[in-house]
């Protein structure tokens, strides 16, 4: 039960303010955070368009050519051409480069902030730079640090290490969006190394000597894929296989006569299917190329995690030891406050003997 109406109507009924509900607002926050909640707003905006995309980018069917009213959740479904998909590469290599390049600069900054922070909290306490020495004759003890110094480098700390926690969780989802999309590219040249081995064994045509002018002439099994508009060619090719065999079972030398019409047909396949083999050629590279970038970002993000994973864990330590240098050296402020300073009583013991020469000296 949410009490919060009740007590604010009890302070108005006192005189008092009434209560107001937080409202988190990013512009209320420091640079850092806000630069933070920039770059993890990417990143989510990232992540979500490359599940949104995965099914079209993957998908191995051919566009249609003809344009068919569609909705906007359909659009998205269908099939990608091979330019949009070299688009949807780049851009994302940039984008994570962008991000990558983003959080580095944060870190940069804040590492800056912390130091000037420190010189300026150094001049301002001119008594922390004292040495050991001077802290001991200004009746401070044997401590290393002033308290004060102490509480001040213990808040420091926290919030070093609560910021390179922020970082991490940065690099950590970047480095997961960009394994998604290193899988997307895996799975993507996958499925096209498949789809051509299953193309290149149906050009065989079942691998007979036969069946090989078949195939090329735009059968079923072959690349032409022109049905019943090429029954005549397929007619008079297969006629001409057979006074090929029984020349040949004959013993004679007679070659296949062909036609220009033929002639022409098998060169423009023989094309179409070069054209079709560098085209394959080409996307099988770029894809290659997409992962082997892609892994490399990997492992630089993974191995800035491993190292501010490292940073994190002394800082924790470092935190630890901090809070029990504060301890210890509140205890020893209050040991020296409860004990006379040492230098004082040499101060005025030099003090009382100087004055007490000075006055035996006019006496004699």
């Amino acid at each position: 039960m949410d009490l919060t109406p009740t007590f604010s109507d009890l302070l108005v009924s006192h005189n008092g303010t009434a209560l107001r509900r937080f409202v988190f607002q990013i512009e209320d926050l420091n640079e850092f955070l806000k630069e933070a909640y920039r770059i993890n707003a990417h990143i989510t905006e990232l992540s979500s368009y490359l599940h949104r995309i995965r099914a079209p980018y993957l998908s191995t069917t051919r566009p249609s050519a003809r344009r068919k009213p569609t909705t906007s959740s359909s659009k998205e479904n269908d099939p990608l051409t091979d330019p949009q998909r070299a688009e949807i590469d780049a851009s994302t290599r940039q984008l994570l480069h962008t991000l990558s390049n983003a959080i580095t600069s944060l870190a940069s900054a804040e590492s800056t902030r912390l130091e000037a922070e420190k010189a300026l909290w150094l001049k301002s306490h001119p008594e922390a730079r004292l040495s050991a020495l001077g802290r001991w004759a200004a009746g401070g003890g044997a401590t290393k640090k002033a308290p004060v110094e102490e509480e001040e480098d213990a808040r420091r700390e926290g919030v070093k290490v609560c910021r390179e926690n922020v970082i991490w969780f940065l690099r950590q989802r970047l480095r997961m969006a960009g394994e998604v999309w290193r899988g997307m590219a895996a799975v993507r040249l996958e499925r096209e190394t498949e789809r051509n081995k299953s193309v290149l064994f149906k050009a065989k045509g079942g691998g007979g000597a036969g069946a090989a002018p078949a195939a090329m002439g735009g059968g079923d099994g072959g690349f032409g894929g022109r049905g019943e508009a090429n029954g005549g060619v397929r007619g008079t090719q297969g006629m001409r296989v057979e006074e090929m065999d029984r020349g040949g079972g004959g013993g004679g030398g007679g070659g296949i006569d062909l036609s220009d019409e033929q002639m022409q047909l098998f060169a423009k396949e023989n094309q179409d299917m070069l054209k079709h083999y560098e085209d394959t050629l080409e996307q099988v590279q770029t894809a290659q190329a997409s992962i082997l970038e892609i892994s490399s970002l990997q492992t630089t993000l993974a191995e800035n995690l491993t190292l501010q994973n490292a940073q994190i864990d002394y800082l924790v330590a470092d935190s630890y030891q901090t809070h029990e240098n504060v301890g210890s050296g509140n205890k020893e402020l209050k040991r020296a406050s409860e004990r006379k300073s040492t230098a004082r009583m040499v101060f005025y013991s030099t003090c009382g003997l100087c004055a007490f020469l000075v006055v035996w000296d006019l006496l004699i």
